[in-house]
């Protein structure tokens, strides 16, 4: 069934098909109504590098070896540090909706931290355990080499959590989902109320061992009585035809209305020795 069959099978069952797409409309406008948008927080973190060497003899040496391979090193490390599967597993325990996505800049090494949750209280208290782990990571990632505490790079969060939004990618999904299901719903059940329509309407078959069909007898020639001498005879094409005897044939229909099928009695031969048959010899 290709789609214009389709379209013609809901034309002609529109009282079901009609029904079911304004369900279907309901149900989707029950959904954007329903379904409200999540929260989103978007914070920036910026890593800023010490001001001034803790040795003014060895300033010409590193200090620190994230200066050496560059800031942006430092932070796609402690994004690293902050995606692992610990730190997943607390914040799952904590909030469980709550969702995050850490980007570092091209340009500048700021950590561009977005967190998805659906409440603002959830997003809020997401965020701040995010940004305080990304801290805690720089932190350690230079403490782990012995960096003294001047000539470590510091993270510093620029914004103050105000930059919130309520995007609609929730309450779009919802719908497409709830509109796509009714339209396949509408689909499939107008064509399966067609095919039990179809099911019921079709004639069914003779049930094993029931009455025989009715035997409906045709007189072909003048004689009303059939003689008892004549022979049952069925032809090998299913049209009736009359058999010519001495008093006319009888042609017998047998099988239902439907059935070209035909019973033809034709006059029986006389055997020797038996009454009437040498009437005819010799004339």
């Amino acid at each position: 069934m290709d789609f214009w069959d389709l379209t013609k099978l809901l034309v002609r069952r529109w009282y079901i098909s009609v029904t079911l797409l304004l369900l279907t409309i309901a149900g989707t406008a029950y959904t954007a109504v329903a379904v409200e948008p999540d929260y989103s927080i978007t914070a920036y973190v910026q890593l800023i590098p010490p001001t001034a060497v803790s040795d003014p003899a060895k300033a010409a040496q590193a200090q620190n070896p994230w200066l050496a391979l560059g800031i942006t090193s430092l932070s796609n490390a402690a994004m690293v540090a902050t995606q692992d599967q610990t730190f997943l597993d607390q914040l799952k325990v904590q909030d469980d909706s709550a969702s995050f996505e850490i980007t570092i800049g091209d340009r500048n090494p700021v950590a561009i931290v977005e967190v998805i949750a659906p409440t603002l209280e959830q997003a809020e208290s997401a965020t701040g355990l995010i940004t305080s782990h990304y801290e805690q990571s720089v932190e350690m990632l230079q403490k782990q080499y012995g960096v003294k505490v001047a000539d470590m790079i510091t993270a510093y969060r620029l914004d103050k959590g105000e930059n919130v939004k309520r995007p609609g990618g929730k309450v779009k999904r919802a719908v497409v989902v709830v509109f796509a299901i009714g339209i396949l719903m509408t689909g499939g059940v107008t064509i399966l109320f067609d095919a039990l329509l179809r099911r019921r309407r079709r004639p069914k078959p003779p049930a094993a061992g029931g009455p025989a069909p009715q035997v409906v007898r045709q007189r072909t020639g003048p004689d009303v009585s059939v003689p008892e001498d004549w022979e049952k005879t069925r032809p090998l094409t299913p049209h009736a035809s009359a058999a010519n005897g001495k008093n006319g044939g009888t042609v017998v229909i047998s099988s239902s209305a439907m059935s070209a099928d035909a019973t033809i009695l034709l006059p029986r031969t006389p055997r020797a020795g038996e009454a009437g048959a040498d009437d005819d010899r010799g004339r």
